[in-house]
């Protein structure tokens, strides 16, 4: 049985890519070796229309899931107000440290369940990143209250 949720979901999702990808022609992409400021929202539209085709044609030949009216809500509501936490915590306590605790989140609600695992994940992703960044690639993050990053 066809899906016509997912399949209008689906052709929405594949006119926003359309519209992103435009939007990023103007903004003028570039190449690979080169790239502009338009080359990775056009890349972002090319895998947001992919990725809507596969909702597409699977809702067509009714081999999507049936939607549930309520699914699991929590997880995804801690994240959304642990990521309002992070974007004010960011600047005053800085990347490493706000970091670390929105990795740790993510973990735990990912379904990690060792503490060590999670405290270990958080702190080699944050600084790793933190010193690709800033000593590799030259951006500018904000160093907080552990002023040595700086």
């Amino acid at each position: 049985m066809q899906n016509k949720n997912d399949m209008i979901a689906g052709g929405l999702l594949i006119l926003t890519g359309m519209g992103v990808m435009i939007y990023s022609i103007h903004l003028e992409v570039g190449t690979i070796l080169r790239p502009l400021p338009g080359f990775f929202p056009f890349l972002v539209g090319f895998m947001v229309i992919a990725l809507s085709l596969i909702l597409v044609i699977q809702g067509f030949l009714g081999r999507s899931k049936a939607p549930q009216p309520f699914g699991d809500w929590q997880r995804p509501s801690i994240m959304v107000a642990c990521m309002g936490a992070y974007a004010a915590i960011l600047e005053p306590l800085g990347y490493v440290l706000s970091t670390i605790f929105i990795a740790a989140v993510t973990l735990r609600i990912l379904g990690v369940m060792s503490w060590k695992l999670i405290s270990l994940g958080s702190l080699i992703l944050s600084v790793g990143v933190y010193f690709l960044f800033t000593r590799m690639l030259g951006v500018e993050l904000p160093a907080g209250i552990l002023p040595f990053l700086g």
